[in-house]
């Protein structure tokens, strides 16, 4: 009698699935960091967002006043005229947003910069994010017209 052998050669080993779900989960690792990069840069992107609309919307209220307006002097009483006074602003508020961060708003006026019979004018926001303190100032010169 003849000994039939019959070679099963179709199909994965067992050490070819392992390297497979090895290359699998390295994937999908990295994907994974990707991921949570997003999310982060999302988040600053949104409060971003909420930050610059905060800063335009107070720069519009500014701008929109009279030139002469009780608002638009340099009246921190601090001696210190200039528009990088960040110690003791001319005024300030705060806010929040759909982010649940919370905003502080504060600006500052400077009369007679950077030419005379003009005032500069600049808003800051400033916010606190993942540790950091993240700031976004806009600035705008109004003349007396």
């Amino acid at each position: 009698m003849s000994k039939i052998t019959q070679d099963n050669k179709n199909g994965f080993t067992l050490i070819e699935i392992m390297i497979a779900m090895t290359v699998l989960a390295i994937g999908i690792l990295g994907v994974a960091k990707m991921q949570l990069s997003a999310v982060k840069g999302n988040a600053y992107a949104s409060g971003l967002t909420e930050a610059t609309a905060f800063a335009q919307n107070k720069m519009e209220e500014l701008a929109a006043l009279a030139y002469d307006d009780v608002d638009l002097n340099d009246d921190d009483a601090d001696g210190i005229s200039g528009i990088d006074d960040t110690a003791s602003p001319d005024g300030s508020q705060q806010g929040s947003g759909a982010t649940n961060i919370q905003y502080d708003i504060f600006w500052n006026i400077a009369v007679d910069e950077p030419a005379v019979n003009a005032k500069h004018i600049r808003v800051y926001v400033q916010w606190q994010q993942n540790g950091a303190t993240r700031n976004v100032v806009l600035d705008r010169i109004k003349a007396a017209i």
